[in-house]
Formats: C-alpha cells, sequence, structure tokens
C-alpha cells in the first residue's frame, strides 16, 4: 500500500506565484492526497487565488514561516509530509520519483535537489554547487532548504518542528535536529526553485549571504543568523 501524502505550503502576499505551484500539483503523475496552504494573513489577493483550487485547504496562520508550517504539519493527515515554498515550480513527475526513491530508500526525512526555474548559467552554477556540497555532506551534516523538505508525519509531528525563534536557517535546523536517530538523505530528482532574491538583491549579495549562512550553518549557531536582514514574501525578518 503506498503512502498517502500531504503537501504543506505557507504563503504571505504570494499571489503572483501560488497558482503556479497549486496548478503544477494538480498535474503531477502521482496526486496528493492532501494540499494545505497556510497564508500568513496576505495583504493582496493570495487567499483568493488558493480558493480557486478546489480540494485545496486553506488555513490562516501568522508570520514568521515556521508557524506557518508547523499550524500545516500539525493539521496534515498524510503518512508523508511534503513542505513547499509557495515559489517552487515542480515537473510532472516530481512527487512520483521523489516519493518512489524515499520508500526505495526507506527514508524519513528528503529533500531533493534545488535548481533554478529559468534562471541564467550563473546561477544555475551556484545551486549545482550548493547541490553538490549538500550530497557530499548529507551523512555528516544532514541540510535542506525549505524550498522542500520530506518527512514522515509521526517524525515531524513528534518534534518540536519548525524554530519559530529563527529568521534564517529554521528548516537546515529542523533537517539537523530530526536527522539525529532517523533516516536522511538527499534524493537526485530536480525541484525548481525561483531566482528571484538573486535578482531583488543582485548576486554578489546573495552570494555573501550564502557564503555567511554557510559558515553559520556548519558550526550549528542558527541564532546568529538573525542578524541578518531577510525577506519573505514581502515581509521583512
Amino acid at each position: 500500500m503506498s503512502m498517502k501524502v500531504s503537501i504543506v505550503i505557507p504563503a504571505l502576499n504570494e499571489e503572483n506565484y501560488v497558482s503556479f505551484v497549486l496548478s503544477d500539483i494538480a498535474r503531477q503523475t502521482r496526486r496528493a492526497d492532501e494540499v494545505i496552504v497556510v497564508d500568513g494573513k496576505s495583504q493582496d489577493a493570495t487567499a483568493s487565488v488558493v480558493d480557486r483550487f478546489p480540494g485545496v485547504n486553506l488555513l490562516i496562520g501568522a508570520p514568521p514561516v515556521a508557524n506557518q508550517r508547523n499550524l500545516g504539519g500539525r493539521k496534515a493527515s498524510g503518512d508523508i509530509l511534503v513542505f513547499l515554498d509557495a515559489d517552487v515550480r515542480l515537473s510532472e513527475t516530481f512527487l512520483e520519483a521523489f516519493l518512489k526513491r524515499i520508500e526505495q530508500r526507506n527514508l524519513d526525512i528528503a529533500c531533493p535537489l534545488y535548481m533554478p526555474y529559468r534562471s541564467t548559467p550563473l546561477i544555475k552554477t551556484i545551486h549545482v554547487f550548493i547541490n553538490v556540497v549538500f550530497v557530499a555532506l548529507q551523512k555528516a551534516l544532514p541540510s535542506g532548504a525549505g524550498h522542500c523538505i520530506a518527512a514522515k508525519r509521526e517524525v515531524f509531528q513528534q518534534s518540536p518542528g519548525f524554530d519559530a525563534t529563527l529568521k534564517l536557517g529554521e528548516d537546515v535546523a529542523l533537517v539537523r535536529k530530526l536527522a539525529r536517530g532517523h533516516r536522511f538523505g538527499i534524493v537526485a530528482k530536480q525541484l525548481f526553485v525561483s531566482d528571484r532574491r538573486y535578482k531583488e538583491e543582485s548576486v554578489p549579495r546573495m552570494l555573501m549571504k550564502i557564503l555567511l549562512l554557510s559558515i553559520i550553518f556548519t558550526f550549528n549557531k542558527f541564532g546568529w543568523a538573525n542578524r541578518i536582514e531577510h525577506e519573505f514574501g514581502n515581509h521583512t525578518l
């Protein structure tokens, strides 16, 4: 019997993006059993856009994004929870291939490879390098991004969940926490992520931020990342 899957998507002022990921989810060769969008009291038409998709469960939460992910994760009923960002894109076979490999490897927590959607060669190269590092260190220093993290429901719901005191790195912190005593792995299936932060903040600025966060996360000093300014859905943290 195959696993039931719940998808959880936090959203804040994502009216221009959330319809694309929900459309991609609707076209999957392996359909999700449950789709939950947790809106962080958006000031735009995010909730109205979500309402146009039948079968999607819209919850109202509050920032930061960790709170929204936790609310959706606690309400979800699937055997495995797949947390997605509101601006990612999925190939039609993503969910089928991703879940199949998770089952084959009997993973409790998993992340895919993250590649930018229709981006520049430079930004693609940056993501290839990050993926190589994530794969190489998946046993010694488990890491993943909130773009997509999958976890067995009982593993997530028995944990404290995403740390809402962290402005950045709550995703990596969760992966590190859950990987202790559970099976974690990087699955060789690409998920497409938005490159909008590179355009908004510039490539050099993003590279400096990635380098700084890498050092912070290597030493598990997640609280230090709170000093870095970051924006989620036009909500400055």
